[in-house]
């Protein structure tokens, strides 16, 4: 048997309803449908889905896996609501990988047509500047650092970044987020590693996720769950 492209299996996969339902409920997160804490009621998703509770169970189930909702025996599935120290546990891995990446990237981008890809990476970013879409927002941000990671043509890192649950803390605390400070840092980024500059590159992702800890650190207690 002739195994798959990946191609044909990421479209099979897109296709298939316990992924409609995973993409919707991140989706409705990022839109505000969804919040961190709200119950998702399995009944509720299938009729709002039309699918049946295997489908609602296997989307939920992938969610759990990376972190975006609990499953509990009695309460059922949960949206999931980072405490202050969780938040800071995410960031601090996402600064580490990031700048990696970035540094990776920054030694490679003479390398076949990286400079195009980060180009055209950056470029996405920027069409949502005055966009009030924070989901497609966020997949263009997704879409640059896959880009560097990309770049930097580490495997093992392509393979950690996605599990790190930035998605928590970008549908979380979205209400307290400059998206056009985001962006400068993001500019910084991209220069650095189109310059070749390794170590500018991981200061400039580090100076972002610092920046993000600073806006972190001065929220209310009423924003976070309670500390275990």
């Amino acid at each position: 048997m002739i195994p798959a492209s990946n191609a044909a299996l990421a479209n099979l996969e897109a296709a298939s309803a316990p992924y409609r339902v995973y993409r919707a409920i991140l989706e409705g997160l990022y839109r505000g449908k969804y919040v961190a804490g709200q119950r998702l009621v399995e009944a509720d998703l299938v009729r709002e889905f039309k699918v049946a509770r295997g489908s609602i169970r296997e989307g939920l189930n992938r969610l759990a896996a990376e972190g975006v909702v609990t499953l509990s025996f009695n309460r059922g599935a949960q949206i999931r609501l980072l405490t202050r120290a969780e938040a800071m546990d995410i960031l601090a891995v996402g600064e580490a990988l990031i700048a990696l990446a970035a540094r990776l990237a920054a030694g490679k981008i003479m390398v076949a047509d990286n400079r195009k890809v980060l180009r055209e990476s950056f470029d996405r970013l920027l069409a949502f500047k005055a966009a009030g879409d924070s989901f497609e927002f966020a997949r263009a941000r997704n879409a640059f650092y896959r880009a560097l990671v990309h770049i930097g043509g580490n495997r093992e890192l392509a393979r950690l970044v996605p599990g790190v649950q930035i998605n928590l803390i970008r549908t979380q605390f979205r209400d307290y987020q400059s998206r056009d400070a985001r962006l400068h840092d993001f500019q910084l980024i991209a220069d650095a590693v189109s310059q070749g500059s390794a170590p500018k590159a991981a200061l400039a992702v580090r100076r972002h996720f610092k920046s993000v800890l600073a806006a972190i650190a001065e929220l209310p207690d009423d924003v976070f769950a309670p500390e275990h």
